[in-house]
């Protein structure tokens, strides 16, 4: 528990710096950090009914609408707010370290329910199969990103999607290192799900969408 105090409270640090103090850590960071290994190709045949989409509000009006949703990592809840425009969710989960930047209109909307806290925990405390999407917008480092995939996979509905954003691999300075994109590989070889919506994105962190096998 100890462990996790600090993690939560470096994220929140983290968070409040100004961006010229952020790219500083991520200097260091940088510099202390292995590259990592390339990530495992994707198989075809896990890409041949994917959808190439312009962006991921258009994924959005492609996705079920009236079911449960989850957002991991919300930040300002911009994205948010397109979820609950757009997919029309009878609930929809937030779950995030603070909610102190986040737009007031989508905290008082009754279909949120926000979770304060680790990505982790959140999904471990909700039964299985109950999501018809989990977005995953939060820690972006190899680890946290591996840890939220092996998390919200089973608690994802037969059919039902789960999506990562800033599917990208990042090692440079500025930026640091970005690790959803072999996180992501890696899971999308081993669990077999197939690619449904692959999103662009002009800054070239895309998204990409699984769908859970029915």
């Amino acid at each position: 528990m100890a462990g996790e105090g600090l993690y939560r409270l470096e994220l929140a640090v983290r968070r409040a710096l100004p961006e010229s103090v952020k790219k500083l850590w991520r200097l260091g960071r940088l510099a202390v950090q292995p590259v990592p290994p390339s990530a495992p190709p994707i198989p075809q045949s896990q890409l041949e009914g994917c959808q190439l989409l312009t962006n991921r509000i258009e994924m959005l009006c492609r996705l079920p609408q009236g079911g449960v949703v989850a957002e991991l990592g919300t930040y300002q809840g911009d994205f948010a707010r397109a979820i609950l425009d757009i997919m029309a969710p009878s609930r929809l989960h937030l779950a995030d370290i603070t909610f102190s930047l986040c737009r007031a209109d989508v905290l008082a909307d009754p279909r949120v329910e926000r979770h304060e806290g680790l990505s982790v925990p959140f999904l471990q405390s909700c039964a299985d199969a109950s999501f018809d999407m989990i977005y995953v917008d939060a820690d972006h480092g190899y680890d946290a990103v591996r840890a939220d995939a092996a998390a919200a996979a089973p608690k994802v509905k037969p059919g039902g999607f789960l999506i990562f954003n800033d599917f990208a691999r990042i090692i440079r300075p500025g930026f640091g290192v970005l690790g959803v994109h072999q996180a992501v590989c890696e899971f999308a070889v081993s669990s077999g799900w197939p690619v449904a919506f692959f999103c662009l994105e002009g800054e070239a962190l895309y998204d990409i969408a699984l769908r859970r096998p029915e």
